[in-house]
């Protein structure tokens, strides 16, 4: 059992609403043991999985871990091949914020500008979020989005 409060961002409650909607639409459209092998169902448990079990396991593991600009954030990225998911926690409160979910236009491929890095880090330094659970806005997100 996990002992973190998880929340999540619009954005990130946004991507997996997407998801969500491509998942039930496959499992109305395609035939079960194509439906449990398609690459999207594959994608939508593993994050499912990632966020509701091991990330919350131990959220300050080493491999989470980013550098430069992203210091304060932490990504999930085991077993997502080009998919990574963007999050901040803290102890004090025991919360994890799940922040961002790339999208199939923003691949990881390092030095391309849909980078998802890329992406995340226009919206750190545009505001869009923090990893400061206790800043007016994530206190906002928490309110308004439970995961």
């Amino acid at each position: 059992m996990n002992k973190y409060y998880l929340k999540c961002h619009e954005l990130f409650a946004r991507r997996i609403a997407k998801l969500k909607e491509q998942v039930k639409k496959l499992h109305a459209t395609v035939p079960p043991d194509e439906f449990i092998q398609h690459e999207t169902v594959k994608l939508a448990a593993r994050i499912r999985r990632a966020t509701l079990e091991i990330i919350p396991e131990d959220p300050n593991r080493p491999e989470y871990v980013l550098s430069g600009d992203l210091k304060k954030y932490r990504r999930y990225k085991q077993g997502l091949q080009r998919y990574r998911i963007m999050f901040c926690f803290s102890n004090v409160p025991r919360i994890i914020i799940y922040l961002y979910v790339n999208d199939k236009d923003h691949l990881r491929k390092q030095g391309d500008k849909n980078d998802p890095y890329e992406e995340f880090k226009q919206m750190v330094r545009s505001g869009k979020v923090s990893h400061d659970p206790q800043s007016p806005a994530v206190q906002k997100w928490i309110r308004l989005y439970e995961y």
